[in-house]
């Protein structure tokens, strides 16, 4: 028997990651429903279409940032000197 997880449960695990993991978990999530699974994703989670594409992107050709970043190195606001 398949057990269906709310979709509750998905929105406060969601809320608790980071921007990479937010975009990787959004993205595995629109693969799985399939055809318009991008708009359900980018309508219950609240991530936008760009960062869901480039997640779904980063899956597809097993991008990984090096070390404990989030971000590329040199991402990010500049800092003023």
């Amino acid at each position: 028997m398949k057990q269906v997880i709310s979709s509750d449960l998905k929105k406060e695990f969601f809320d608790k990651l980071d921007e990479r993991q937010k975009r990787r978990y959004a993205a595995i999530e629109a693969l799985s429903l399939g055809y318009g699974g991008q708009s359900a994703v980018h309508r219950a989670f609240g991530i936008s279409v760009s960062a869901l594409r480039r997640g779904i992107s980063e899956i597809n050709q097993g991008i990984s940032v090096p070390g404990n970043r989030i971000r590329k190195q040199g991402g990010g606001r500049k800092k003023n000197a």
